[in-house]
């Protein structure tokens, strides 16, 4: 008996009388085993959920990571729609300009309106480099037609004689004014209104010092009472490149600029080319 079990003696204190009791030994094995087992068991849980903590701390990371990149996408996204919507309006307002000025050209007998231009496409495609393209060299070609027809006036001033029939301001009979009298002040700049080339640069009976200049599209125009000529006749000009200075020469009463537009040889009223309206 005495070797199933274990003794344990616990020695009282301050007169107590010590104690005994006694323990099975399968009793005891039982419990540590099974102890045993706890702690281990125990250990092995929190192994693994330190792993799986782990884990799941890195898949969080994985996740958010994930997430600022689709974020990013999202705003990539955003601005490329964004982009893409005011490259349709622009291209829109590309189509409309060139539609007006294709308009106004028309009323000059210059062109009809090209095929492909008219109302923009529903949806844009960025890489449509074909249409593009068409636009671009569109817009080009119109702005090489209005450098190549006189617009706008060769100085800035006031209008002191119209296109018609007026009083001569010197023999006071009622006759023809081929262009209009700009004044403006005496050594002002004049400028080409349009490109092509000088045909005359010299003195004319009642014009004075003037510049004549052939353009396309069957246009020429005239400046007179120049004060002084800064062009050669055969020389190729640029629209806004200074051809004289605004003087008094020939028959005038002061210092202003003669203009007169013809086309195919027929007066026009530079008035209608002087101040366009869209």
């Amino acid at each position: 008996m005495k070797d199933r079990y274990i003794n344990f003696l616990i020695v009282g204190y301050g007169g107590k009388k010590a104690r005994t009791f006694k323990v099975s030994k399968r009793l005891l094995k039982v419990v540590l085993v099974g102890s045993t087992v706890a702690l281990f068991g125990l250990l092995t849980f929190s192994v693994l959920a330190f792993q799986e903590n782990l884990r799941l701390r890195s898949e969080v990371a994985r996740l958010k990571e994930e997430k600022d990149d689709l974020l990013a996408l999202l705003a990539e996204e955003r601005k490329r729609n964004e982009y893409l919507e005011r490259f349709r309006y622009k291209v829109e307002e590309l189509e409309g300009k060139l539609v007006t000025i294709e308009k106004f050209l028309r009323k000059k007998g210059i062109r009809r309106i090209p095929s492909g231009v008219g109302g923009a496409r529903a949806k844009v495609d960025l890489f449509d480099i074909e249409y593009i393209s068409f636009l671009q060299k569109e817009a080009d070609r119109f702005y090489k037609y209005l450098t190549r027809i006189p617009i706008g006036p060769p100085v800035w001033g006031r209008i002191t004689s119209h296109y018609g029939y007026r009083v001569d301001p010197f023999t006071g009979t009622y006759e023809f004014h081929q262009g209009v009298d700009i004044k403006a002040r005496w050594g002002t700049p004049v400028r080409a209104t349009a490109e092509g080339k000088v045909i005359f640069a010299g003195r004319k009976p009642g014009y004075g010092k003037v510049v004549i200049i052939r353009h396309a599209f069957g246009f020429t125009t005239l400046y007179g009472h120049l004060s002084k000529i800064k062009v050669r006749a055969g020389r190729w000009v640029k629209s806004g490149d200074i051809i004289g200075y605004v003087g008094s020469s020939g028959r005038s009463t002061g210092p202003h600029v003669h203009y007169e537009i013809w086309r195919y040889s027929r007066k026009v009223n530079p008035l209608k080319y002087m101040y366009v309206r869209w």
